[in-house]
């Protein structure tokens, strides 16, 4: 559906809501895979974000419907989290969805296929197509309906809390910075 727009690089994180897993799960692949790959992380949000007095951020693009921030000291924000796993650079992208395709691209040119990278947002799918998809869905509540496409449309499905958070080579490969699911994963009760 998205062939000019399929990235084999790009491994998106979405979910059935807030704290259900994404970062910890993006920090775990950052950090096991960070080793032998070069990794770019890119938080999306459509939430006001005021730069930190500390300079923990660098506002590095601004356009009509979108602030890109590149985060340059680790923090307990997601994109210092990101960093502090190990990723070469980690961006923060604030928009709405109207302007989420044009915003990724900004950094996506900046590192085309050069890297690995991994990508926190709720609505990146619906204008690109990456290698892996995966989406964490809660233990606790259900999946919204708003969420349902993308649960439905993802490579991966995790549970809250599930060992596959914590240990994503389980079921993740990466070769020539290009995501895999690993030919390990069939006995992994995750799959969709």
């Amino acid at each position: 559906m998205f062939d000019e727009y399929y990235f084999p690089n790009v491994l998106t994180l979405c979910g059935s809501g807030r704290n259900v897993g994404k970062t910890y799960l993006g920090c775990q692949i950052i950090k096991h895979f960070s080793k032998e790959n070069l990794i770019i992380a890119v938080k999306i949000s459509k939430f006001n974000h005021q730069q930190p007095e500390d300079g923990a951020m660098l506002l590095v693009n601004q356009s009509i419907g979108f602030q890109i921030w590149r985060q340059i000291k680790a923090t307990e924000k997601d994109s210092g989290r990101y960093l502090n796993a190990g990723a070469n650079a980690s961006y923060y992208i604030e928009c709405d969805d109207t302007h989420l395709l044009e915003a990724f691209l900004v950094i996506y040119k900046i590192y085309g296929n050069s890297c690995s990278i991994v990508c926190e947002s709720a609505s990146i799918t619906k204008y690109i197509n990456p290698a892996i998809s995966i989406f964490v869905e809660s233990a606790a509540y259900p999946t919204e309906q708003n969420k349902l496409h993308f649960l439905n449309q993802s490579t991966l499905v995790l549970k809250e809390r599930s060992i596959e958070i914590s240990i994503p080579q389980l079921f993740l490969s990466a070769e020539k910075n290009k995501w895999l699911v690993s030919q390990h994963s069939n006995n992994i009760s995750c799959y969709v």
